[in-house]
């Protein structure tokens, strides 16, 4: 398979290979630029999946979204810079500019809300929804927080539940 971009589009075109990794759609300035086998992926914004190669079912929405993931799969980031920097994290749903922005191998994650699970790296298992809900999580698995700012300075603890605006941002 050989990438090309033409306006900034990226398009496919395969050369002997299986029709089956035909089936991507990039869009935007050196979106899923570094593809080469990964099969089933929608990117869309400058440098969304940038660096994807094998990873697949992907969804990537918004200016780098999603642009470090070499071999994840199963993941879906909208909004500007959300998973920018997770490289092999699996099933993970990041919705919001920055929400899971240092997350890197974490996997099983739901981060909704602008910087939602911002510093999460490699946790997993956690649930996070609003504006700054666990930003500070790095390395805590299995927590749900909801509400704006609830378990904002977690940074370890696991199998928590905070649950109204600020819950638990003390924690």
């Amino acid at each position: 398979m050989r990438n090309f971009t033409f306006n900034g589009i990226l398009l496919l075109l395969l050369i002997h290979g299986s029709a089956a990794f035909a089936q991507n759609y990039f869009a935007g300035p050196a979106a899923g630029l570094s593809n080469t086998t990964g099969h089933h992926n929608a990117f869309v914004g400058h440098t969304a999946g940038y660096l994807n190669t094998t990873g697949y079912n992907n969804s990537f929405f918004g200016t780098t979204a999603g642009r470090n993931n070499t071999t994840g799969y199963n993941n879906s980031f909208s909004g500007t810079n959300a998973g920018i920097n997770t490289t092999t994290g699996n099933s993970n749903a990041f919705t919001g500019a920055w929400s899971g922005f240092y997350n890197t191998s974490g996997s099983s994650n739901s981060f909704y809300g602008a910087f939602a699970g911002q510093s999460n790296t490699t946790a997993t298992g956690n649930s996070f929804y609003g504006f700054t809900a666990g930003l500070s999580n790095t390395i805590g698995n299995n927590n749900s927080f909801f509400g704006f700012a609830s378990g904002y300075s977690n940074t370890s603890g696991s199998a928590n539940s905070f649950f109204g605006n600020g819950s638990g941002s003390l924690n």
